[in-house]
Formats: structure tokens, C-alpha cells, sequence
């Protein structure tokens, strides 16, 4: 892990391995990747699951109820996972998760979502790179104390 954040790497590894649904939060960049490995039919028809790069929820609750929205022909998921990632997003792939996702979203067999997750990946380190850019230029951000001069 980047800094001084420890997580338990073993059982997020497992919740990946396991769950149907669950989500990343990244509270630095205020993103969070959603995962819904349900396979649906897409725009062309073909079978995928649903991953993207959102807004972060407010709640599990809140975010179980977003998936309704966007899944509403799929049956209501019973829950959600969400994993808190106090890091950058290089430290995903630095700390093997982002591999565990691919491997994992292979066992879809779904062409789809292993797009979906790379093109993830991309939105990821964009909205970074946007977040460090506007904390670099003061846009967005307070000085809590200064130097005096």
C-alpha cells in the first residue's frame, strides 16, 4: 500500500473472488468503481456485466439502489461490498487488485467487461489526474494554516 494505510489485501482478494457486486471507493478522487458481475445483456445483446467508474455513494444502501436503476432487469441484489481504497490508483495495481479484478471478470467470459474494466482503468486515472491537478493550482481546496512572511 502507498503511505501508511494498511488493508488487508488477503480478504480483499477474497470478497473479489467472491461477491456479485461491490465497489472501490477511492475518497481521494471521490470516484468509486461499481461492480456488478451479473451478466446482462448489453446495448448489442451480447452478455456483460456492469462496470463503471461513478460518483461516490453515500451509503451501501444508496448505492444498491443506484444498480436497481441501472439493472432493472435484473432481480434486486442482496447486497454490496465496498472496499475503501485510501490510495492512489497505481496502488491498485502496485497491491495485485487490479489483476484479482481481471481475473475475475475474465471468469465472466464476457469480451465486454474486460472493455468496460480497461476503459475503467482509463476514467480512474483521469479523474486523478484532474483531482492532483486542481489540488496543484489551490482550485477546490483550502490552506488549513500558512507560513508567515
Amino acid at each position: 500500500m502507498d503511505g501508511q494505510f494498511s488493508l488487508n489485501l488477503e480478504a480483499v482478494f477474497r470478497h473479489i473472488d467472491r461477491a456479485e457486486t461491490f465497489s472501490i471507493a477511492l475518497p481521494t478522487i471521490k470516484r468509486a468503481l461499481v461492480m456488478d458481475l451479473r451478466l446482462s445483456a448489453d446495448r448489442s445483446g451480447e452478455q456483460a456485466p456492469f462496470i463503471r467508474v461513478m460518483p461516490m455513494a453515500r451509503s451501501a444502501a444508496e448505492r444498491l439502489r443506484s444498480l436497481r436503476r441501472l439493472r432493472p432487469s435484473l432481480p434486486r441484489a442482496a447486497e454490496i461490498l465496498v472496499v475503501p481504497w485510501p490510495s492512489f490508483v497505481d496502488g491498485l495495481v502496485r497491491a495485485g487488485v487490479w489483476e484479482r479484478l481481471e481475473q475475475r471478470v475474465a471468469t465472466t467470459g464476457s469480451a465486454v467487461g474486460a472493455a468496460a474494466l480497461e476503459k475503467a482503468f482509463e476514467d480512474l486515472r483521469n479523474a486523478e489526474s484532474v483531482e492532483l491537478g486542481a489540488l496543484l493550482r489551490g482550485e477546490q481546496y483550502e490552506v488549513v494554516w500558512s507560513q508567515k512572511a
